[in-house]
């Protein structure tokens, strides 16, 4: 069944200096389930959520994550980060048949392309990656690891269309954390997919994703000094 997400509108964000701060306030909005385990050979599920929202500029999101082991190889932009602790963010822009995909691993390190499916893509230009702006905490609780990742992604990423705002933008989205080179691998999913072998590059199982256009619909929250826990 496919899902469906509202993206609202973030007030009281004016940069993301504090990084902390803005961490904070994505905690306290809906967090969304990466969970479904499409297949079955790779049983294991760490827990993951993400939170998102938006500005006319900007995309935040913050990416919630408790797992057995974390690996971060990767340094440089469109290194292949989905070997690491990653989690993944991918994008089609209203009735495209391309998409974007945007992959991190724990410490930020991004690979982003665009194209129609997991062959065809051209990766973006590495300025304009270094333009997504990251921070990450990291903790031991019961064994696990516990991470998060907050990450204000500008609209000019978005290069491969004329976007003026994301206010009122409709497309179609998944979200994924995964580790391919991790002790015990794994494939998750936001939206099921269904295919025989793990391949997050399926645009026909994306959900819908609308970015809501209203000030009914704006949040500002109160900081929220206790950090959540999975």
């Amino acid at each position: 069944m496919k899902k469906r997400i509202e993206v609202n509108y973030l007030a009281g964000i004016k940069s993301f200096k504090d990084g902390d701060e803005i961490a904070e306030q994505l905690a306290g909005l809906e967090k969304h389930l990466i969970a479904t385990l499409n297949w079955p050979e790779f049983p294991y599920q760490p827990a993951a959520a993400f939170a998102i929202a938006y500005q006319e500029d900007q995309v935040f999101l913050k990416y919630d994550v408790a797992e057995k082991d974390i690996k971060t190889t990767y340094l440089v932009s469109n290194d292949p980060v989905y070997k690491d602790s990653c989690v993944e963010f991918f994008l089609a822009i209203g009735e495209d048949e391309k998409y974007y995909n945007l992959e991190f691993n724990c410490i930020g390190t991004c690979r982003a392309a665009y194209g129609a499916n997991r062959e065809e893509r051209e990766f973006l230009p590495k300025s304009l990656i270094e333009k997504i702006q990251h921070r990450s905490f990291f903790k031991l609780k019961d064994g696990l690891v516990n991470w998060e990742l907050t990450l204000a992604i500008p609209l000019e990423v978005f290069c491969n269309h004329s976007l003026k705002t994301f206010k009122g933008l409709t497309g179609r989205a998944n979200f994924y954390k995964c580790g391919d080179d991790l002790p015990v691998p794994h494939f998750l999913s936001w939206n099921p997919i269904q295919t025989a072998e793990p391949n997050f590059h399926q645009p026909a199982f994306f959900g819908d994703i609308v970015f809501v256009d209203g000030a009914e619909n704006n949040y500002s929250t109160e900081i929220n000094l206790n950090k959540p826990s999975l």
